[in-house]
């Protein structure tokens, strides 16, 4: 679902939505007939699609894959379908599912963020396509009933019926100022500053976004865009007129030409003037600032067009009438400041990119944002070109080298290269031996600072520092303090037996689940209180493996003594190697004694135990799990983690659409499949 608005806002703007539409007791009695409602349906669901999305995000340096869901629209013969930004941003892949469960790849054609809509294009299926068709006119009326289609939580193939509350709404409130608005929007995504919503009461849900809202004559009104997680059925849709217009554009030139003046609006409201428009912001060096414009003047008319926003919602239609002017072209704005008028001559600029690529550039441990023009004005820069450093991965390169790179640092150059795009790292990504540090140029805090890194190449595997292993008694127990004992009405404070390990030195003895263990080689053994377990640990391992011990406890009242030789204790997780497997985009970790019981599995069983898995990554799209013991790749066995790498670069050299992974799951024995075209080495 898209940003929810402020905490206050939701209890506002429900008030006023409140009050937008009261339908009389006649309205509810002659709501519209089942057949209606059947017409309109089969008019448009057909061609209503549920979007799977490959999403990459990017977090502490490094690349995150997940999968979400959204809907969307068949609306061309030539199968292209609208959805919202939202639902396509940052993916990477895109599978659309028809009603009848068809399922075929998409690509994306364009999206443009501020509209938060997107255009995909189905592949492998005949043109012309069947498909839906908006109306042709902005018509909707309060009270109107109108269908909510597409799949929330995934679902395919789900309508909700509500009305229209109000068919021009902005998101903001009676009692909120309008510049907080402008100031909640995203700054390299401002959704919402050229249309005004459509307010209605039809049911969505997270997934519902994209799919679209209809009407009963089975015309596409609207797309869903925003819901309420609480408020009741409070949804917004983009009216189709705003949608035809953007993806017209993107149909044919891939996104959205916009044009800026450089400068904020709001309505009149609350000011005492009764024409134009107010300016609340200029930027610097922007076309409005070099004209000569000021917070304050009012702008009258454009070309001799007035322009007029007597209150808040009026404003998204200048906003977007401002956008569209073309860039380069001077226009005449008549401006008024105080009781003066005058004419100025403003030559739009072109908005230009105003999101720059994002990617992980794991030899340097760094997340990077190509630097645009507009997110360098956003950010007061005194640079307009390099790489916005995101995140830093933990312990990387970047964090280790000297001095560590900040993030929110711009990356300027690499061993004096210029590095503006992605792609201008592509020198440092193949691996050199030895590695040997680079020098970089960076801009932060208003300094141009250099930096030494190391960079490093490949999968990442974690060798653990060598553990010497102690001696154990192979048991759990829980602390019975004095306290509790009596509580309890058991005879002495000590340690309960709760659990018997496979190879246990007590279990040997003839110590059961239940015993209080009391005393060791002849010294009490006493619980200080009902939590720190760890000390009957500790006082075991003050004697050495292999050395013969005596317990001293009871079982109910008889007193018990256990002769036994201490084992060696099982390697603990933090001392097993893990290895990070970026084709798979998971990670694993060897299997260990505690893996081997949890799981019931025999304490000889080999694998390797699946310890992290991306819900996007070719792992995760296989329906992987966290906890799955992998036991064979394509065939051969893993016996173990240095058994992996090579049965996984086998079975990616094999032959085929997918190969097979054997894993063992809740002790049941599956069959995984994964499919070479979500690995990216294969595609």
């Amino acid at each position: 679902m898209p940003n929810r608005p402020p905490r206050f806002f939701l209890a506002a703007i429900l008030a006023v939505a409140g009050a937008a539409f009261v339908p009389s007791p006649a309205a509810f009695a002659a709501g519209p007939s089942v057949e209606d409602l059947a017409q309109a349906r089969e008019a448009v669901m057909p061609h209503v699609v549920s979007i799977l999305v490959v999403r990459e995000d990017f977090e502490a340096g490094e690349p995150k894959l997940s999968v979400g869901s959204g809907s969307g629209t068949v609306i061309s013969a030539e199968g292209h379908i609208a959805t919202n930004a939202h639902v396509t941003d940052k993916g990477r892949s895109f599978r659309v599912v028809f009603g009848d469960g068809r399922e075929r790849e998409a690509l994306l054609v364009g999206q443009d963020t501020a509209a938060d809509l997107a255009v995909l294009k189905v592949q492998g299926v005949p043109t012309p396509m069947p498909f839906a068709r908006f109306a042709e006119s902005d018509d909707l009326r309060p009270g109107e009933t109108v269908l909510a289609m597409g799949a929330p939580w995934g679902l395919s193939n789900s309508l909700s019926a509500g009305v229209v509350n109000n068919p021009r709404r902005l998101l903001v409130s009676l009692f909120e100022d309008e510049a907080d608005y402008e100031d909640s929007l995203d700054a390299d995504a401002p959704t919402g500053r050229y249309y005004a919503w459509i307010q209605h009461d039809a049911a969505i849900a997270p997934g519902n976004s994209g799919g679209p809202l209809v009407d009963l004559e089975g015309r596409i009104v609207g797309v869903n865009t925003r819901g309420m997680l609480f408020g009741g059925d409070l949804a917004f849709a983009i009216p189709a007129d705003d949608v035809k217009a953007v993806v017209a554009e993107l149909i044919a030139k891939g996104r959205v030409q916009r044009s800026t003046l450089g400068l904020r609006l709001r309505s009149l409201r609350g000011s005492g003037e009764t024409k134009g428009v107010m300016v609340t912001a200029v930027e610097r060096a922007g076309a409005a600032a070099k004209a000569g414009l000021e917070p304050g003047d009012r702008l009258l008319s454009l070309d001799g067009v007035a322009l007029d926003a007597p209150q808040a919602v009026d404003v998204p239609a200048i906003q977007r009438r401002l956008a569209e002017l073309v860039a380069g072209q001077a226009i005449a704005l008549r401006v008024a400041r105080g009781p003066d008028e005058r004419t100025v001559r403003v030559t739009p600029e072109d908005t230009g990119e105003t999101r720059g690529e994002s990617a992980s550039f794991a030899p340097f441990g760094i997340a990077v944002q190509a630097l645009t023009p507009t997110m360098s004005e956003r950010r007061r820069l005194d640079v307009e070109r390099g790489l916005l450093v995101a995140s830093l991965r933990a312990g990387g390169p970047a964090a280790t080298a000297r001095p560590p790179l900040p993030a929110g640092a711009v990356l300027l150059k690499v061993d004096g290269q210029p590095v503006a795009a992605v792609a201008d790292l592509a020198p440092w990504s193949a691996a050199r031996r030895p590695a040997t540090p680079v020098v970089l140029e960076y801009l932060a805090d208003g300094q141009r600072l250099l930096s030494a890194l190391t960079p490093a190449w490949g999968d990442r595997s974690r060798q653990p520092l060598p553990e010497l292993p102690k001696a154990w008694a192979g048991v759990e127990v829980q602390p019975i303090p004095t306290s509790l004992a009596q509580t309890m009405g058991l005879p002495s404070s000590g340690f309960r037996i709760t659990r018997l390990y496979p190879g246990s030195a007590l279990a040997a003895a003839g110590a059961k689940v239940g015993d209080l263990v009391t005393g060791l080689e002849g010294q009490p053994l006493e619980a200080v209180n009902d939590s720190r377990a760890e000390l009957f640990a500790q006082r075991v391992r003050e004697f050495e493996i292999g050395d013969r011990v005596v317990f001293e406890g009871l079982r109910g009242t008889e007193r018990q003594r256990w002769t036994t030789t201490l084992v060696a204790s099982p390697v603990p997780v933090s001392g097993l190697r893990t290895m990070d497997v970026s084709s798979l985009r998971a990670q694993f970790r060897e299997l260990g004694f505690h893996d081997r019981v949890e799981r019931d599995l025999p304490l000889d069983q080999s694998g390797v135990l699946l310890q992290v898995v991306e819900g996007g990554g070719a792992a995760g799209l296989a329906h992987l799990k966290a906890g799955d013991v992998v036991v064979r790749i394509a065939g051969q066995t893993v016996d173990g983690l240095d058994r992996l790498r090579p049965a996984l670069q086998a079975a990616l050299a094999g032959e085929g659409e997918r190969f097979a992974i054997d894993v063992l799951r809740h002790g049941e024995a599956r069959i995984v499949q994964v499919e070479r075209r979500w690995i990216p080495e294969t595609r």
